[in-house]
């Protein structure tokens, strides 16, 4: 990770995987599955947005409250994020765990 201006600059290629959950109107991008060590608010308008950072200082997850439509450059943007090398693309879009933990329960 490097750090430009207060921007984080993500240099991996991976896609991140989008967990969305519309009953909170919340989006998390998460970039890699690490343990989170730091979390930074940025201010963002109607929106919560934080940035989770793991103990080597690189971006584990981007998360934005309030969103009522999922929009990944927006996001970035106010959470002060940029994946150059990210083929938004090939993104994978999922329902948060705890969805699908509880319809296996149902």
């Amino acid at each position: 990770m490097k750090t430009r201006h207060d921007v984080i600059l993500i240099e991996s290629s991976t896609p991140p995987t989008v967990e969305v959950d519309f009953d909170a109107a919340a989006v998390y991008v998460r970039f890699r599955r690490s343990k989170v060590a730091k979390t930074i608010v940025r201010p963002a308008g109607r929106s919560i947005i934080t940035v989770d950072l793991d103990r080597a200082g690189k971006v584990v997850g981007v998360e934005a409250i309030g969103e009522t439509e999922v929009q990944i450059g927006r996001i970035l943007k106010h959470a002060a994020v940029e994946a150059p090398n990210v083929d938004f693309s090939r993104v994978r879009y999922t329902r948060p765990v705890a969805y699908t933990e509880m319809e296996a329960v149902a």
